[in-house]
């Protein structure tokens, strides 16, 4: 993993582009996605016609399940207490096919209000609607997520 995921700072995202899902840490500022930002390539806004340029820019920062499941796990090992393990969970889903955002961003930043036109943005939970296989957080049907809240 090039990026280390930092609470608050660079975060976990699920993107779905052209019918395939991906994992990426990358630093927040990316997610305002109809802010124009230098720090993004050039990149104005950032919409399911921008997406194929700005995914290739930030390939290096692309991560699989099994990465995220590994780093999660020997976090957990190391720090038995205390809540750093929240950086592990994602902040942002994006799907660029459905012109959809879905927020769990832990500050208050309100990314989803940030919407290119026709797009739709929700502060929610949305790790139901992570395919089954790229759920890093879950270990033998439970969620690692939840048994840190509880």
């Amino acid at each position: 993993m090039k990026t280390e995921p930092v609470y608050a700072e660079n975060t976990i995202v699920g993107v779905w582009f052209q019918g395939v899902w991906r994992w990426y840490v990358t630093e927040r500022e990316y997610w305002f996605l109809n802010i124009e930002m230098e720090e993004r390539f050039g990149i104005d806004v950032l919409n399911e016609e921008t997406a194929a340029v700005f995914l290739q820019a930030i390939q290096e920062e692309q991560v699989s399940a099994a990465e995220l499941r590994s780093a999660l796990h020997h976090f957990r090992e190391a720090h038995l207490v205390g809540d750093e393990w929240l950086k592990y969970v994602p902040s942002f889903l994006v799907d660029f096919d459905k012109r959809l955002f879905f927020s769990m961003f832990p500050e208050p930043a309100s990314f989803e209000h940030y919407m290119p036109d026709g797009w739709i943005g929700s502060y929610k939970e949305f790790l139901e609607r992570v395919p089954e296989k790229e759920r890093y957080w879950m270990v033998q049907g439970k969620s690692l997520f939840e048994e840190n809240l509880s």
